[in-house]
């Protein structure tokens, strides 16, 4: 199932590749701490586990969707600040 904001332009870009956990996840969350409901935050990472793993269990402990897009070794996780 296609998300909804697969296609959306993100509000806000964090590009932390060539970082590696915890850097990806904790700038995530302090930019998604200050985002406004509705907003549409790209981390942009080239580490897998961030993309696989960490990034995912943020989105799930926030309660908000997440897609993540592999191009190459580029991961681009959308998560959606829905509250």
């Amino acid at each position: 199932m296609e998300h909804e904001f697969a296609l959306r332009k993100a509000d806000e870009v964090v590009d932390v590749t060539g970082e590696s956990c915890p850097i990806p996840e904790m700038a995530a969350s302090k930019r998604l701490r200050e985002m406004k409901p509705g907003g549409l935050l790209e981390v942009l990472t080239d580490h897998a586990p961030a993309a696989e793993v960490t990034l995912p269990a943020l989105s799930r402990n926030f309660g908000f969707p997440l897609l993540v897009v592999r191009e190459g070794d580029l991961y681009r996780v959308k998560i959606l600040k829905v509250k």
